[in-house]
């Protein structure tokens, strides 16, 4: 079973509050520093000293994650580098979170129906252009 979804941050207060306000998590957990021998061995980075935060739903958490020593600088990210990922996010209505956002001034690409299906989404990156897609299902599941 998934316990969780790590993803590295350069602003943990923004990514926060982009999970928070635009995809409608709740903080789990605030703020929280990590660092020590067990963490250096976790992650293969002598010194390392990281702060993080969860938030998610009943069903899912996202640990938030932002390096304050022994980090790598950012690569760059999106649907078409390999190695990277997108998030996807069930909201019940399409439309009303495609409008609220697009008023926030948020770059939203247009709403699309799903492989011929009645199952609609769109995407917003995240702080650190991670993409996210909001997506209201109908009927039958495609994932």
């Amino acid at each position: 079973m998934l316990n969780h979804v790590g993803l590295t941050v350069s602003d943990l207060d923004a990514s926060v509050g982009f999970y928070r306000d635009v995809v409608g998590f709740t903080v789990k957990r605030e703020r929280t520093v990590a660092e020590g021998d067990w963490f250096d061995t976790l992650t293969g980075a002598n010194g390392a000293k990281m702060e993080f935060a969860l938030v998610g739903d009943e069903r899912f958490t996202l640990q938030l994650v932002r390096y304050l020593a022994g980090g790598a600088p950012a690569e760059p990210t999106g649907h078409t580098a390999a190695g990277n990922i997108h998030l996807c996010v069930e909201v019940d209505d399409i439309d009303a979170r495609w409008a609220a956002l697009s008023e926030g001034g948020y770059r939203l690409t247009p709403i699309v129906r799903i492989m011929g299906t009645d199952n609609r989404s769109f995407y917003v990156n995240d702080p650190d252009g991670v993409p996210v897609e909001l997506l209201q299902p109908a009927g039958e599941r495609l994932i």
